[in-house]
């Protein structure tokens, strides 16, 4: 069977879940709610704009080499807490409050057993052998998450208040 494998690096943008990090702080940074921080936030994570990473594996489809493996990264590593910064930031600015009135919602929490202090993706090879590069630097895409999640709000409140599960639990009790 002709297979290629990629393996990408944290993803952010519209419709994920808001248990993940930037979803998560931008729903507690609108209802003033507490920003749980592992650890002292260094942990370092690269991330990949989700278009970005649909783009890659587009172009990995069309012109990757069948049986290789492409990693997929967004050549963006932060510390948590300076995207937890970021986030603050655009979420205080969008909502037309002083910056930073959100940075006082940062709690700090003891961290995972064995959570890894890093996770990066080297992508040199996918950007050598097909040219690809992500489009959008960090800021550029946390500033299009955070309008999306804002203009939104009705899909964040339906996912967080548990009725997607009420949804289920119907359609499959009658089986």
């Amino acid at each position: 069977m002709p297979t290629i494998v990629t393996n990408c690096s944290n993803n952010y943008g519209p419709f994920q879940f808001p248990e993940k990090l930037i979803p998560l702080f931008i729903n507690n940074i609108r209802h003033r709610k507490a920003l749980p921080v592992y650890g002292n936030g260094e942990n370092v994570r690269d991330w990949l704009y989700v278009v970005d990473h649909a783009r890659a594996i587009d172009t990995i489809f069309h012109n990757g080499t069948i049986a290789e493996t492409y990693n997929i990264g967004g050549f963006n590593e932060w510390k948590n807490i300076d995207v937890i910064h970021t986030v603050i930031k655009t979420v205080d600015r969008l909502l037309s409050r002083p910056e930073g009135t959100g940075l006082d919602l940062i709690t700090y929490v003891t961290d995972r057993l064995g959570h890894d202090a890093r996770y990066a993706i080297d992508s040199t090879k996918f950007q050598e052998e097909l040219g690809w590069e992500p489009s959008l630097q960090f800021e550029e895409g946390i500033e299009k998450t955070v309008k999306w999640y804002l203009e939104n709000e009705t899909w964040m409140n339906n996912i967080t208040s548990g009725e997607y599960e009420k949804y289920y639990e119907n359609i499959y009790s009658k089986r």
